[in-house]
């Protein structure tokens, strides 16, 4: 497919704060052309008159299965929301739930303008959301979560350390490379305290044999490090450190609770952190300082984490969040709106070990671009500020994924929200009674 995207403002996001009028014509999965274009005979024209023109947003942590629980384990910190209702859920998933999930959870994102995941599943049914995530043709890293030990762990997500290993292989021969390498699998070690060592050594080994990016959480909430260091004997960073997980292949969710030694350990080993601030204002956990670790030299993506614990899969709302949360730790100019939206396009794909495929608008990337609707935002200040602070999602109005229109004038192309809406709802009565929670 050829389409020309004509007349917009581009914000290439290449080469630091810059906006261009021009065109941008995408032949293919790639960007063919920029700037002064004429549209080929055979392409599909897309007027972005009064529009901006950004690379897709790239979202560097999120719980795809856990999109039907929103709603269901409000009010509570961490480790109470896991153990008493996320895998209490999570465990009872069958196909049709997961299925469920995963569609309106991708729905959400695409209509949103992400065009990228690094998606954590559950402990089973990885093919089932492999699958889902293939048919939707949203761009994703993902991998089923591994857990082989842990307290108040249902046993419906526990798996030998083998059986783990064995598991994510399989789903790691059958789709890392899916459709001309648009899905790759990542390992998921859920977190240190359900995790051995042993499983955790295994991961790092296989990751650095097979280059898959390795994706887990790491320094999220107080008692969590508590406990890390109890168990351990080290700071959580550094235990993961230890084990080989934290390194240049891997995404650590959330990074809250750091101390000075730890983030030049994640600096040396490489790591990338996902800053995901509502998740960790609504579950209490505190606010990762995303300045600091900039300075540091550690590269930072955003993430919405889970619809169970933010609601919500905007990566617009929460860049916006991140930028205001910054300022207020470190002043009014702590972290600029070209900077945030940085967060959500280049640096996401340089999280991901991808910043060559994509995370920007340069001839030659794969053509993951959306179009807003300037007369969506506010009418004054530069594009940046425009876009981060004046409406952000609720001007998305075109998505394009690896050169496919996922979303034409705010309509899916090929979704019919209705259905996937009253999939979810038919689903859910039925998961509630599988988990005990009706």
């Amino acid at each position: 497919m050829t389409i020309l995207i004509g007349g917009g403002t581009l914000l290439p996001m290449a080469d630091g704060p810059r906006a261009m009028r021009g065109d941008l014509l995408i032949e293919g999965r790639r960007i063919a052309a920029i700037g002064a274009v004429a549209a080929p005979r055979d392409a599909q024209v897309v007027d972005a008159s009064g529009c901006f023109v950004l690379p897709g947003l790239v979202q560097t942590h999120v719980h795809l299965v856990q999109t039907i629980f929103r709603g269901l384990a409000e009010d509570l910190s961490l480790l109470d929301w896991l153990g008493t209702r996320v895998w209490p859920l999570e465990a009872a998933h069958d196909e049709a739930s997961l299925r469920a999930s995963v569609r309106l959870g991708i729905l959400e994102l695409l209509l949103t303008g992400t065009t990228t995941v690094l998606d954590m599943g559950t402990t089973h049914g990885g093919d089932v959301v492999m699958d889902e995530i293939a048919r939707s043709g949203i761009r994703a890293r993902a991998g089923e979560a591994m857990m082989d030990t842990g307290e108040r762990v249902p046993r419906g997500l526990l798996r030998s350390t083998q059986a783990s290993l064995d598991s994510a292989a399989s789903l790691a021969a059958r789709w890392d490379g899916h459709d001309d390498g648009r899905l790759r699998y990542a390992y998921a070690p859920r977190f240190a305290l359900t995790c051995t060592r042993e499983l955790l050594e295994a991961i790092a080994d296989r990751s650095r044999k097979g280059g898959h990016l390795v994706h887990t959480h790491s320094n999220e909430n107080a008692d969590e490090r508590v406990l890390v260091e109890r168990a351990t004997g080290r700071a959580p960073a550094a235990y993961l450190v230890d084990t080989g997980i934290a390194s240049e292949r891997a995404v650590l969710a959330h990074g809250v609770h750091l101390e000075p030694a730890e983030v030049r350990a994640l600096r040396e080993a490489g790591a990338a952190i996902a800053h995901c601030p509502s998740s960790n204002l609504k579950l209490a956990s505190g606010v990762a300082d995303v300045v600091a670790l900039r300075e540091a030299g550690i590269t930072v993506g955003i993430g919405a984490d889970g619809a169970a614990c933010n609601n919500r899969l905007d990566a617009l709302e929460e860049l916006r969040l991140a930028a205001l949360l910054a300022r207020s730790k470190h002043g009014p100019d702590a972290l600029g709106a070209w900077d945030a939206l940085r967060m959500g396009t280049v640096d996401g794909a340089r999280s991901l070990r991808a910043e060559d495929e994509f995370g920007s608008l340069e001839v030659g990337k794969r053509a993951d671009v959306i179009v807003l609707d300037g007369a969506a935002l506010a009418p004054g200040g530069d594009e940046a500020t425009r876009i981060l602070y004046g409406g952000g999602s609720r001007a998305v109005r075109d998505v394009i994924v690896d050169g496919q229109l996922f979303v034409r004038d705010r309509v899916p192309t090929r979704m019919d929200p209705a259905e996937v809406r009253a999939r979810a709802a038919e689903a859910l009565p039925g998961l509630l009674s599988r988990a005990g929670l009706r």
